[in-house]
């Protein structure tokens, strides 16, 4: 693999190609690169709010509840900066995701699992950040296996040991992250069920604005997805939200996530990869010559 950060070639002959924060050969481009991945969006922020103190931060300092939809873009516009942008595109993203998170914080207004009323949230701490982050790399792979074809272990580690080089921007050290990916997986899985990570009241009550169900014009779109984001939650998780399904609506999930994964692979670029990545690869296949 090539360095992270391009050289940049500029002659008084050509123009300018852009640094970007990762190479286009990157495993990170690879995957992210799949517009299809982004239906696991919702999945990954239900999970994020299974944290009961990340639910209380959205539920009194997000707007999800007032503009459900440009919250969902905005937070897909700001990761896919981090991924396609350039140096100064990752930077001004990171800025503005931790402009947005400095003043959300607080206190917890009820007891919940292991946490008594009054505990302190802060989307900087350490730990919930680690969760945020765990489920936005979890989310990628499962989304990709899951609408795609399955990865190797290699590919995993490789997308985790990319994902590493941005994390530290938001907070995270990478010293505090476990060093591979089954161990985060592993970390995932241990909050699960130890009682740190528990669905709440709050939670619920953000969930149908993240899946889109609470303005009526979005129905035909919100519901087959809501029906496919709850039926890839991890057991524990969709059982504490209390979604379920009928064996009609997983047998229609089933069949959607088949002819999906025979159909993407031969859509064209345009269709079938984020607008970032399109970009970014035309900029970098622009005229050598002006």
């Amino acid at each position: 693999m090539v360095d992270n950060l391009l050289l940049n070639t500029d002659t008084p002959e050509t123009p300018s190609i852009p640094k970007f924060y990762y190479s286009p050969d990157s495993t990170i481009w690879r995957i992210n690169r799949e517009q299809i991945i982004l239906l696991g969006g919702a999945r990954a922020l239900l999970m994020q709010i299974a944290h009961p103190l990340v639910a209380e931060s959205v539920y009194h300092h997000s707007y999800v509840f007032t503009k459900p939809v440009l919250r969902l873009r905005r937070t897909l516009d700001l990761t896919l900066s981090m991924v396609f942008g350039t140096v100064e595109e990752v930077q001004n993203a990171t800025d503005e995701i931790n402009r947005v998170h400095r003043p959300a914080t607080g206190r917890l207004d009820n007891a919940i699992g292991d946490y008594q009323a009054g505990t302190p949230y802060n989307p900087r701490n350490p730990k919930l950040a680690l969760w945020v982050y765990a489920t936005l790399i979890e989310g990628a792979l499962h989304g990709y296996e899951t609408y795609l074809h399955p990865l190797s272990a290699e590919d995993k580690q490789t997308y985790y040991e990319d994902s590493k080089k941005s994390i530290g921007l938001l907070g995270v050290k990478p010293s505090r992250l476990p060093s591979t990916y089954d161990g985060l997986m592993n970390y995932m899985q241990t909050v699960m069920t130890n009682g740190e990570i528990v669905v709440g009241e709050t939670a619920r009550k953000i969930a149908p604005y993240v899946l889109l169900q609470t303005r009526w014009y979005l129905a035909p779109v919100s519901y087959p997805i809501s029906k496919m984001t709850t039926i890839l939650l991890p057991d524990p998780i969709r059982e504490q939200y209390g979604f379920t399904m009928n064996r009609v609506e997983t047998i229609m999930v089933q069949l959607g996530l088949k002819l999906t994964q025979k159909t993407v692979p031969r859509l064209p670029a345009v269709l079938r990869y984020v607008p970032p990545y399109r970009r970014a690869m035309s900029l970098l296949n622009q005229p050598k010559n002006s």
